[in-house]
């Protein structure tokens, strides 16, 4: 990066800054790039994108008002179009569709929709009392997918425990990086990390903090939705044993013995990598993180995360890590 100004050198800073936004005040980690011959300020697309990525999703953290994709998934669990959608919650035509594209709702209708349609069964109660909108035929057809999603809903109780108890938290936040936590995209940076450094398990938890939380230094957004807390030997996934096990069908474990009793499990990948899973920029954090660490070994990357801030300031009551933490860090 150049300065628009005089083409000489620039300085990416970053401070805490309050904005203003629909009435609310919202503070965010404010990134911009100073002109280092003249001291003027500047931003380009991607530092803007990650200053808004942190408002939008700080703002509806706040207010309870549910994210894009949430809003998709609602729907698609019902298998309405978003115009149908639209009429049911007595919204305007095209108003869920925009919603969708990520327009953010207002408070009321963003509360409203995460309270009716996130459980099938009061979306079910709140459509019989809209029903005269539809003709009999639609009311049925739609009537038959919200039973459909509702007999799904209970099935789904074992793995949603299942995904808590490889990765802690579910609701997202700022302990999860503003993403749902995915389990299948956990499982995958476990093996893509196995098969490029076959690191020992100690060093795994260290490369998926970092991922993580270098990803969300850059774009505002973590790659996995992993929760992750502060322990003796430095940040780890809240659940990390229930992940690693969550993991054997996938990554094998080979004990390795050293003197003085010393026992270590080395993570190697049995499958290959899906990189279907993931966008093209989180490839690249997942790659420039193997890169970085590649040559550390596991007391060094441990030696490296206590400095930390993220570790730091948790570490005596063993806290949560909040991905805010993600803009100070150091080893990468």
């Amino acid at each position: 990066m150049k300065s628009p100004f005089t083409g000489g050198k620039v300085i990416l800073e970053k401070e805490l800054r309050t904005h203003e936004f629909r009435g609310s005040n919202i503070e965010i980690m404010h990134h911009y790039y100073r002109c280092q011959d003249t001291g003027e300020f500047f931003s380009d697309t991607r530092l803007d994108e990650l200053n808004l990525n942190q408002l939008h999703n700080r703002y509806r953290e706040k207010e309870s008002i549910p994210y894009k994709d949430e809003i998709i998934q609602y729907r698609s669990q019902y298998g309405i179009p978003a115009t149908k959608m639209s009429l049911i919650l007595g919204l305007g035509v095209n108003m869920y569709g925009k919603y969708e594209a990520g327009e953010i709702p207002n408070i009321s209708n963003g509360r409203m929709i995460r309270s009716i349609c996130s459980n099938p069964d009061i979306f079910r109660h709140f459509f019989l009392c809209n029903s005269s909108k539809f003709d009999e035929k639609e009311k049925t057809s739609i009537l038959k997918k919200i039973d459909a999603a509702i007999e799904k809903k209970e099935s789904l109780t074992d793995e949603a425990y299942k995904e808590y108890a490889a990765l802690g938290h579910v609701s997202r936040g700022e302990f999860t990086g503003y993403v749902k936590p995915d389990l299948n995209k956990a499982r995958q940076m476990v093996l893509f990390f196995a098969s490029q450094l076959e690191p020992f398990v100690t060093k795994m938890n260290k490369l998926l903090f970092y991922a993580d939380f270098f990803h969300y230094k850059n774009t505002g957004y973590a790659i996995s939705g992993i929760s992750y807390k502060a322990i003796t030997n430095g940040p780890v996934p809240q659940h990390y044993a229930g992940l690693i096990d969550n993991t054997s069908d996938i990554v094998d474990r080979k004990d390795e013995f050293y003197p003085n009793d010393i026992t270590g499990e080395r993570l190697i990948a049995r499958a290959d990598f899906d990189a279907l899973f993931f966008t093209k920029d989180e490839i690249n954090t997942l790659m420039t993180v193997a890169s970085r660490f590649k040559k550390t070994t596991t007391k060094e990357i441990v030696a490296l995360s206590h400095e930390e801030n993220a570790w730091i300031k948790n570490i005596e009551n063993h806290n949560m890590i909040s991905y805010l933490d993600a803009f100070t860090l150091k080893a990468i």
